[in-house]
C-alpha cells in the first residue's frame, strides 16, 4: 500500500453559517479478521453510502491487507501499516468466535486471544467492532432481536436464511461459504439498518460484558455514515 501524506487524509472543516451542515472527510483503516464478509459488507457500504451522499466523496476507507484469522493476529495486521498515523480512525473487526471441537462448528480462538486484542487495542488507540460469537449476528439483528446464546454455526445458518429471504428465487445463496464471498450485503440490508441498530443497543448490557449475544458493529457503521457529518448548530439563536 502506497504511503500517504498526513495532509491528504487530515482535513480541516471549513468555516460556515449556522444551521448549516457539511460533510467532513476523513480516513478510516480497518483490519478485520475475515477475509471475505467483513471486508465485502463495509466496501458495499462505503459504495452506496457514497452515492446516497451519507458519506463525503472524499472520505478513505482502507481494508488491511489479511494475513491472520484471531483478534490478536488481526490487531498485528493493522499494527504493521507502515502510516496508520495518518488516518483519523483506525479499527479492528473481530469476532468472540469461541473455541469448537466438533462437527462443522470445529474451529474458534482462546478468550484469552480475544481479551489480548481488546486491551492492546485500546492501548495503542484503535477502535474495536466484535461480534459475539460471530459477525453474522449483525445480519440477524437487521431481521430479528436475539436474546438468547448461540452458537457460530446457528446464527450462520440463521443469516443465510434471512439473507436468502431477500433475493429471488435465481439469486438465492446455496451454502454459508456463499454468503461469506456475497459482496452485495449492505446493498440489501440497508434498509433494515436502522432495526439492527435498534437491537444492537438493546444488547448494550450483554455488549459491555462482551457476552454471547452482543455486538459493536453498530458503531463502526454509524461512525463511518452518521458521524461523518458534521453539525453546525444554533445555540446562539
Amino acid at each position: 500500500m502506497p504511503r500517504k501524506s498526513h495532509a491528504s487524509f487530515k482535513t480541516t472543516a471549513p468555516e460556515v453559517r449556522k444551521g448549516e451542515s457539511l460533510f467532513q472527510k476523513k480516513a478510516f483503516l480497518i483490519a478485520c479478521e475475515g477475509v471475505c464478509t467483513e471486508p465485502n459488507y463495509i466496501k458495499n457500504l462505503v459504495k452506496i453510502e457514497k452515492l446516497n451522499k451519507n458519506i463525503a466523496e472524499g472520505t478513505t476507507v482502507i481494508i488491511a491487507p489479511h494475513q491472520h484469522s484471531d483478534p490478536c493476529g488481526v490487531l498485528t495486521d493493522l499494527l504493521s501499516i507502515s502510516d496508520k498515523e495518518d488516518f483519523d480512525e483506525c479499527w479492528i473487526v473481530i469476532d468472540r468466535d469461541a473455541k469448537e471441537f466438533k462437527g462443522k462448528g470445529f474451529g474458534g480462538h482462546t478468550k484469552e486471544n480475544f481479551d489480548k486484542a481488546i486491551k492492546y487495542a485500546s492501548e495503542n488507540n484503535i477502535k474495536v467492532a466484535f461480534s459475539n460469537p460471530c459477525f453474522e449476528l449483525w445480519i440477524v439483528l437487521h431481521f430479528e432481536y436475539r436474546d438468547t446464546e448461540c452458537s457460530r454455526e446457528s446464527i450462520q445458518k440463521k443469516a443465510l436464511e434471512k439473507v436468502n429471504s431477500l433475493l429471488p428465487q435465481n439469486k438465492k445463496l446455496k451454502n454459508v461459504d456463499e454468503l461469506k464471498s456475497f459482496d452485495e450485503l449492505y446493498s440489501i440490508l440497508k434498509d433494515k439498518t436502522s432495526l439492527a441498530i435498534k437491537f444492537s443497543e438493546k444488547l448494550s448490557e450483554n455488549e459491555a460484558k462482551q457476552k454471547n449475544p452482543s455486538t459493536s458493529v453498530h458503531r463502526l457503521v454509524s461512525t463511518i455514515t452518521t458521524s461523518t457529518m458534521l453539525h453546525i448548530g444554533d445555540e446562539n439563536k
